[in-house]
């Protein structure tokens, strides 16, 4: 056991010794992980240590989901049973499975990329589901375990090009090129060892060594290819963070593009929420506490901040699981407390979490 300050506790990490809040209220049990949701209740009380089992305790522990009892009649069993999730998912694997032959045929045989009709399909997918069911919803519930690069790529690009219209962005080539600055971020991981990118375990700092060099060889890939250079960038840059504390460069905020901004954020909020072979997806509010507790210098706020909110507010009616076990639906989003709504219980009564500091969302269902 050791005490560790707040700021450098990691979500996962696993608790030695309950959190009572002032006024004597268990804000969380010993013996469990802690997530970013609770971490940032526990900042409204001023606490500023907390006693770990291990400080190398991490989130490959942490299990976010719901368990598999809860099938059946959930918003998300309603959504991937529709027909409009069947015609989406048609869609989404049509557009990797094109992906996955452009980069191929680009890094092996040095065909010019050719994405015109890629990019058509994305815009299709993105106009036809953009209402209905929501772009957002369908997108976290066609996650599958081991997702490929290609797919992860079709992901940030599509929830780059939706934060790009909450920017408001209107141009429609400027959504194309920052659809193509998501699809061909991590092109350079195309040259990395593939038991580097599907390895379940811990990466050595050789094979970490390996993996980080991905985007500078996107880079060099992209050099030549007669595309807007925001799309290189994007795939050098994607790593980089404001506060210099990103790779490969160690950027700062005034040497990085404003697309390269965006696609930071997405494929972060993407990795995050989708499945691995090593853990689930995390549920979206826990992913969104994970950002509000970032340092506000490390991503541009200007952009993080407005998708941030249209994420929380994407969720609003959408069935969720509390960490007590009950079920609701989310009824209200306080945009100063974007992870902690006011959820409709399924008996009825409301349950607002900004003031139950001892609940948090475990999973969207």
């Amino acid at each position: 056991m050791k005490k560790i300050d707040v700021s450098e506790i990691k979500p996962g990490m696993i608790l030695a010794e309950k959190i009572v809040s002032p006024r004597g209220q268990v804000l969380a049990e010993a013996g469990t992980p802690i997530t970013a949701q609770q971490l940032l209740h526990i900042s409204y009380y001023n606490i500023t240590s907390l006693a770990i089992q291990d400080e190398e305790e991490a989130v490959d522990k942490f299990e976010p989901e719901a368990p598999d009892e809860f099938i059946g009649e959930t918003q998300s069993w309603r959504i991937t049973n529709s027909a409009e999730f069947a015609e989406f998912k048609r869609a989404y694997d049509k557009c990797s499975d094109r992906l996955e032959q452009i980069v191929t045929d680009f890094v092996d045989k040095k065909v010019p990329l050719k994405d015109d009709e890629l990019i058509t399909e994305i815009k299709g997918v993105f106009e036809k589901h953009s209402t209905g069911l929501g772009i957002m919803a369908m997108m976290l519930n066609v996650q599958e375990i081991d997702t490929s690069t290609f797919k992860h790529s079709v992901n940030v690009a599509i929830i780059s090009r939706v934060c790009g219209t909450w920017l408001g962005i209107t141009d429609e080539k400027e959504l194309d090129v920052l659809t193509m600055c998501g699809l061909y971020h991590d092109i350079g991981k195309s040259l990395v060892p593939h038991y580097i990118l599907t390895k379940t375990g811990k990466l050595t700092a050789e094979e970490f060594g390996r993996m980080a060099e991905h985007p500078l060889l996107g880079y060099n890939l992209l050099m030549e290819a007669e595309i807007d250079r925001r799309i290189k960038l994007a795939a050098l840059q994607h790593h980089e963070r404001n506060d210099g504390t990103g790779y490969p460069y160690g950027l700062t905020k005034d040497f990085i593009s404003d697309y390269s901004k965006i696609v930071a954020i997405t494929d972060v909020y993407d990795a995050m929420t989708a499945d691995r072979c090593y853990r689930a997806g995390i549920c979206p509010f826990e992913v969104i506490a994970q950002f509000q507790r970032e340092d506000k210098s490390k991503y541009d706020q200007n952009v993080l901040q407005v998708f941030l909110q249209n994420i929380a507010h994407s969720y609003i009616g959408a069935g969720v699981l509390l960490s007590d076990g009950s079920r609701g639906t989310i009824a209200m989003i306080n945009n100063n407390s974007l992870s902690s709504p006011l959820v409709k219980i399924d008996d009825g009564s409301f349950v607002d979490l900004r003031e139950r500091t001892d609940l948090y969302i475990r999973a969207c269902i």
